[in-house]
């Protein structure tokens, strides 16, 4: 099976599991505790700390553990919200975890490649004290031109929040170079494991917690912590980092990927292509079948994609973020993304475009015959 829906999710790496296992088996205790081993796994979440602050260049005392990624995201913006805002500006391709969780936005358009439309931007600033947007894009990995947006949010006195989940681990991040106060991780984006992800907020920032209780996270996140989830978020921050050099390695598996369907004959349209990408995404259209139809022939043919965000797949409304685009709904119904890992190779781009040149032909060969001559009886 070629897993290629690494935006949804990312399969644990086997060395994030061999981390996990003694907290999931011998090292139980509870980090608040104050004998010895629950004192060792408390310096165990205060290692990990430093391993997922060094993944976006923080303190590691500006990093709080949560739920997730969603979780990290409705903190930084309920805070936001408490300060007074009316509104907060951000742009209309973001992530539902964004869009839900601001009870009145100012939604600013995108280009066609899904840029930032940075007049529109600066106009909807104007007045407001909050904004937020993501670095790179959940469906098409469009990188938005993040010193430029956060340096007119600064300007007009708008605290930002920055959505990291998509694009901490796959490229380089120095958070402290961008006015932004709070951000948002995931660990299951990075072959880490669900239900951990992380806030950051800088230092200086005043803020009220989501949850309260026994004061853990240093009073900032109550509840007892996902020790297991903790460690494993650290280490697979740590292998991330690591990997951040194979990145252009993986752009160009990509790239041999999409040429080779081009090459293949295919009116193949590749979304956000003008616009730098995260190295590891496709979201493309072919002219030739819709993604429901191709879809239900990739999967018994060992390949995993996806039709948009696993957040909303099962909305049977077009893709927000293609329509912001400017993408007809007829064409988005094209629509597939397909998200490579580091774990991506030769051998799986050859494969999945014979698996994908094999289901197209199926398709076009059915819709052949079904729209072939009539054959009329006459007595």
């Amino acid at each position: 099976m070629i897993y290629w829906d690494n935006n949804a999710t990312t399969p644990l790496a086997p060395e994030v599991l061999e981390a996990m296992m003694p907290s999931l088996t011998t090292d139980y205790y509870n980090p608040s505790a104050s004998y010895g081993p629950a004192r060792r796994i408390r310096q165990a979440i205060e290692q990990a700390r430093e391993t997922v602050a060094a993944l976006i260049g923080a303190h590691p005392d500006e990093i709080v553990f949560t739920s997730g990624g969603t979780e990290a995201t409705n903190t930084a913006l309920a805070n936001l919200t408490q300060q007074g805002t009316d509104s907060i500006a951000t742009l209309t391709t973001e992530h539902p975890a964004t869009h839900r969780s601001i009870p009145q936005a100012t939604l600013s358009p995108v280009t066609a490649d899904g840029l930032a439309d940075t007049g529109a931007w600066a106009h909807n600033l104007s007045g407001k004290t909050a904004a937020t947007f993501a670095w790179a894009n959940h469906e098409t990995g469009v990188i938005q031109p993040v010193e430029h947006l956060a340096a007119i949010a600064h300007d007009a006195g708008a605290e930002l929040h920055l959505d990291l989940v998509q694009a901490a681990g796959k490229i380089p991040i120095a958070i402290h170079g961008i006015p932004a106060r709070f951000a948002s991780l995931s660990a299951h984006k990075i072959h880490g494991p669900k239900g951990i992800g992380a806030l950051y907020v800088r230092r200086g920032t005043a803020w009220t917690p989501l949850l309260h209780g026994g004061g853990q996270e240093n009073d900032r996140r109550s509840g007892t912590e996902n020790v297991p989830g903790i460690i494993g978020f650290g280490k697979a921050a740590e292998l991330a980092l690591a990997a951040l050099e194979q990145r252009n390695n993986i752009a160009a598996l990509r790239d041999r990927f999409e040429n080779g369907l081009k090459a293949s004959g295919y009116a193949v349209t590749v979304h956000g292509a003008t616009a730098p990408r995260l190295p590891h995404v496709s979201n493309l259209r072919l002219a030739e079948c819709t993604a429901e139809s191709l879809t239900l022939l990739l999967e018994p043919a060992g390949l995993l994609c996806s039709a948009g965000s696993a957040c909303t797949s099962s909305d049977p409304h077009p893709s927000h973020v293609l329509q912001a685009m400017g993408i007809a709904d007829a064409d988005i119904r094209h629509a597939l993304r397909f998200s490579l890992s580091r774990y991506t190779t030769d051998e799986h781009i050859a494969e999945a475009l014979q698996i994908i040149r094999t289901a197209i032909g199926k398709i076009l060969s059915v819709q052949s015959a079904r729209t072939g001559p009539v054959m009329v009886y006459r007595p």
